[in-house]
């Protein structure tokens, strides 16, 4: 099988109206060529989704982004930024946490202030360097864990940012203290693994918090 039908079956497997990421695709193909081969192969890949662009067998996003597009009515559907979001620094296609969402926007939705941002930020493993990386496309500012994240943990660390509060965002509550432990509550987290992640985050403002709490 070439490059272009390796490409071509794995695209008519992704569902329409989801993003495909370039980098799955190179991971795809990677099973089906000797290591020689395979720097080779990926310089085509480029040139044979650009091709299958212009068949209209796919629809660019955004750079090394791709979709099968859904049609309505009007016409074709544009694929939505929420879920590029979601698959590219939120969840891989298998359900396996990767990132999370904090800032302002989380502190919004736990009802610690009314403040709505027009850049979400997010933390995430996809997030490979120290610094904050702003994509201006999708309108989200990416930051690199201070552990990885995963299925287990990342409701901690979202805990802990909430307490630690980084970005100084203005508290508009007097309650506090009680919306956090209702976080704690809802999300049925545990004393002991909040320490446990404090510590490997360094953070002392948590254990602290949790001082207070358990009074």
């Amino acid at each position: 099988m070439n490059c272009h039908n390796i490409i071509l079956n794995y695209i008519q497997n992704c569902e329409k109206d989801e993003p495909i990421f370039i980098e799955d695709i190179k991971e795809y193909i990677m099973q089906f060529y000797k290591e020689e081969e395979k720097r080779k192969i990926f310089n085509n890949v480029k040139e044979i989704l650009n091709r299958l662009n212009k068949e209209n067998i796919i629809k660019t996003a955004y750079k090394g982004i791709y979709y099968i597009p859904k049609t309505n009515i009007f016409g074709e559907v544009p694929l939505a930024n929420r879920k590029i979001i979601r698959y590219k620094y939120l969840v891989d296609k298998l359900g396996n946490i990767k990132g999370y969402i904090t800032g302002a926007d989380l502190f919004n939705k736990v009802g610690l202030t009314t403040q709505v941002p027009n850049i979400i930020d997010i933390v995430t493993n996809e997030c490979k360097n120290n610094n904050k990386y702003e994509n201006k496309n999708l309108n989200v500012i990416i930051r690199k864990p201070k552990i990885e994240i995963n299925n287990e943990n990342y409701k901690y660390l979202q805990l802990i940012d909430l307490i630690e509060n980084k970005d100084n965002i203005y508290i508009e509550v007097d309650n506090k203290d009680e919306i956090i432990y209702k976080f704690i509550q809802e999300n049925n987290l545990e004393f002991e693994k909040i320490i446990k992640y404090a510590r490997e985050t360094n953070c002392k403002a948590v254990i602290e918090k949790m001082v207070i709490l358990a009074r």
